[in-house]
């Protein structure tokens, strides 16, 4: 014995030395594991503060060169809106200027000189005029359509022009006159779709007339405004080269057929055509533009390689464009990606710094915590074999006998926890023993119930048996005269109706047993079941003097009351309530009382008979009750009627129960759903 103790306290020594080292080295492990996890963590967090660094970065620097080219295309539109009306005022104020010199000349000669004179002077006048453009010369026309005055052109003096055309097939003359006759004045514009732009540009050619009705002229001045183009386009490059910006930034402006206009910041003044293929890297270049401003409206960005203004290398470049449909040109602006990167690379600088910081911080903490952790764990493995030699001596003398443990020396709160546990189990296992005690008791019991309850039925059949057997022979007696014979077979009869009650309750319990006991519900009068049942218990208490019977409706059911029920399953709980009722009220009075309330019926039946005591209260709808506990009468029966009306009611959707005193009758009530 001495041998086996000592070999099974080495097992358990050894057993837990095997759990301390799996706990130690499992909070070694797992305490580098997070330190492990912390340092990823930071490094992961450096990585994406420096993607993040460089995506803001790269999207500030993108968002600045798109608002900077959209700030430059409207400049571009206002001041084309700018230069075309200057452009346009000239006009008028030519012809406004030569119309004066007119109407000075008509006023200061008229009377004095011929009118061939005056006009002749006044064509004279204007042939002399000198304009700050060669394109807006001013011409005279009769507004009968005939030539007067054009410049450089005496071809057209005298000659029929109403009719004339311009290269784009519009009356020209035509026009004049016709706005001349609807306000004396007024710009003509001449385009593609002989409308203004979406900004309000003129588009190609513009025409300025005024009427002098003296001599039914009309005076007008002319031009295109593509002959402004290389003014406008030098003031334009002129603006554009002149900005830089950030990481070697600047403008560059395009025509859409390949022409520069300002290149490598400056303006760009000789024969080079990004599409002549004279140089395949800066074609593919314009390439990428033209696709770039094709995919929106609004502009798009393009990544390509372009030398720097100091360099001779192409290095990578990131540029937003946008085309300028008025000229037909594309602006655009970019940033060179080794600028952003140098930057970039700053700003890492200061972030390593921070991160080796923090690695370092992780790596003291990491080493404090596993030298408080190798203390905690010293003194952890000193309580834990303390606690778990109590649970050893617990389960050692907890197989021979119901020993609780005790808690309160245990040190930590999980063996606490278990040592709870563990008492519980013990006072549950205590609790089996009685239950099972109980059990033993009540199975005793049982079988007893059992065993009156065949010892009644043997009772209760031979009894009907007997008078059914009897009067059967008497029958067949030649000496009974016919009225006997006829109250013998109401005899047989009523015993036969009786054994056959018994059947169908033993039927019925056994059916209960089985969960085989069906309902069929359908439509039927509960006024006529009430009064089938009613005239039926009437005539059964004919003959019982001293007892009397009572139906009463309540909240006046209607004559035609539909239930949707089992008829036959409610007539047979009615019967084995009322049946009860008036086997145990020898005098006094039985009452079915029914009333119903939304889609319930309730019944209750009452009676003055012997009561029921509380003892036996709890117990009446068990089975076989009554026949284990006769008393000094025994009233006759299966003891099954209750039990199987509790199981109908339940199965009709209602609830029974009932009410007694012993000595003051009883009331038993029920309800189903209708």
């Amino acid at each position: 014995m001495m041998t086996d103790h000592r070999k099974s306290s080495g097992f358990s020594v050894n057993v837990t030395d095997y759990i301390r080292r799996i706990i130690l080295f499992s909070t070694i492990l797992i305490t580098l594991g997070m330190g492990a996890v912390m340092m990823l963590q930071e490094y992961l967090l450096f990585q994406r503060i420096s993607n993040q660094q460089r995506e803001n970065h790269i999207s500030r620097q993108k968002d600045f060169i798109k608002e900077l080219i959209d700030m430059e295309v409207d400049y571009i539109a206002q001041h084309k809106r700018q230069f075309d009306s200057r452009v346009t005022a000239e006009l008028a104020e030519n012809v406004c200027y030569a119309h004066n010199l007119a109407e000075k000349f008509y006023r200061q000669y008229h009377g004095r000189m011929s009118d061939s004179e005056i006009k002749e002077l006044i064509v004279n006048a204007v042939s002399a005029l000198t304009c700050s453009s060669p394109f807006a010369q001013v011409f005279i026309n009769e507004m009968a359509g005939s030539g007067v005055y054009y410049p450089g052109r005496p071809d057209l003096t005298g000659k029929d022009l109403s009719m004339f055309q311009d290269v784009n097939g519009h009356l020209v003359v035509q026009k004049e006159t016709d706005l001349l006759r609807e306000g004396g004045e007024g710009f003509i514009f001449y385009g593609s779709d002989e409308e203004k732009d979406e900004n309000g540009l003129p588009q190609n050619k513009v025409t300025y007339v005024k009427l002098f009705e003296p001599f039914g002229w009309y005076f007008g001045s002319k031009c295109y405004l593509g002959d402004f183009y290389d003014e406008f386009k030098l003031e334009i490059a002129k603006k554009v080269s002149s900005e830089r910006f950030r990481y070697g930034g600047y403008i560059f402006l395009n025509e859409a057929d390949g022409t520069p206009i300002v290149l490598d910041g400056q303006v760009y003044e000789g024969s080079f055509n990004f599409l002549d293929g004279s140089d395949s890297a800066k074609m593919d270049v314009f390439q990428k533009e033209i696709a770039a401003v094709a995919s929106s409206e609004e502009g798009d960005y393009f990544n390509y390689h372009w030398r720097r203004l100091d360099g001779e290398e192409p290095s990578a470049k990131l540029a937003f464009v946008r085309y300028f449909r008025e000229c037909d040109w594309i602006v655009g602006a970019g940033f060179y990606e080794d600028d952003i990167n140098a930057d970039l690379m700053i700003q890492n600088e200061e972030l390593k710094k921070g991160f080796f910081q923090n690695m370092l911080r992780v790596f003291v903490l990491l080493i404090l915590i596993l030298g408080v952790e190798m203390f905690i764990f010293s003194r952890f493995r000193k309580n834990y074999l303390a606690d778990f030699s109590h649970f050893a001596h617990f389960f050692k003398v907890g197989k021979g006998q119901y020993k609780r443990i005790e808690v309160e020396k245990l040190h930590f709160e999980e063996f606490r926890n278990m040592g709870t546990v563990a008492n519980e189990m013990i006072d549950e296992r205590v609790k089996v023993h009685a239950q099972l005690v109980a059990e033993q008791k009540r199975a005793l019991e049982s079988d007893r119930l059992k065993t009156a309850f065949l010892a009644n039925m043997s009772h209760e059949i031979r009894t009907p048996m007997n008078a059914i057997i009897g009067f059967s022979e008497l029958i067949n007696d030649d000496s009974v005269d016919e009225k006997d014979k006829k109250k013998f077979v109401r005899l047989i009869l009523q015993n036969g109706e009786f054994l056959m009650s018994l059947i169908n309750d033993i039927i019925d319990i056994a059916k209960i047993e089985s969960n085989q006991l069906n309902i069929l519900k359908k439509r039927f009068q509960l006024n006529d079941l009430l009064g089938r049942v009613e005239s039926h218990y009437r005539e059964y208490i004919s003959n019982h003097a001293g007892l009397d019977l009572h139906f009463e409706v309540e909240n006046h059911l209607p004559a035609r009351f539909s239930c949707y029920s089992d008829e036959f399953r409610l007539k047979q709980v009615l019967d084995n309530l009322i049946g009860n009722a008036i086997k145990f009220t020898a005098v006094g009075s039985v009452r079915l009382i029914v009333h119903a309330q939304a889609d319930r019926v309730y019944f209750r039946v009452k009676d003055t008979g012997i009561g029921i005591s509380p003892e036996e209260l709890d117990s009446v709808f068990e089975r076989f009750v009554q026949a284990a506990n006769q008393g000094k009468r025994n009233y006759g029966g299966t003891g099954l009627g209750l039990a199987i009306s509790r199981n109908i009611v339940h199965l009709l959707g209602g609830e029974i129960g009932v009410k007694s005193k012993s000595g003051e009758g009883s009331e038993f009530y029920f309800s189903i759903l209708c």
